[in-house]
């Protein structure tokens, strides 16, 4: 096994495994051990700020971006009266930016 062979070692805590299928796929039972301790299934992730989920779908994460750009958009919108269009423009940038 690479992981003895490196010398690492799992968190088995926070280790799990994902199967991605297709939605209208039946699931198969996996079972995976690693020195004698069963890794768990997991239906999602968050992987470097991107949710993924086994169906691959893009749905869960579109709306968690909805509501944060939705906040954003109220922000400046609440701001807009008493900035510059350049200091608009900058949180724009620093806001939108961030979250996309």
């Amino acid at each position: 096994m690479y992981v003895r062979c490196n010398s690492l070692s799992l968190n088995f805590d926070k280790t799990y495994f994902l199967q991605f299928r297709p939605k209208n796929s039946y699931e198969i039972d996996i079972k995976i051990i690693c020195d004698k301790k069963l890794i768990r299934e997991t239906k999602k992730t968050k992987f470097l700020g991107l949710d993924i989920y086994s169906s691959l779908s893009w749905k869960n994460h579109i709306d968690q971006m909805m509501f944060k750009l939705s906040t954003a958009c109220y922000a400046i919108r609440y701001v807009k009266n008493f900035m510059s269009q350049d200091t608009l423009r900058t949180i724009y940038f620093s806001y939108f930016h961030s979250i996309l």
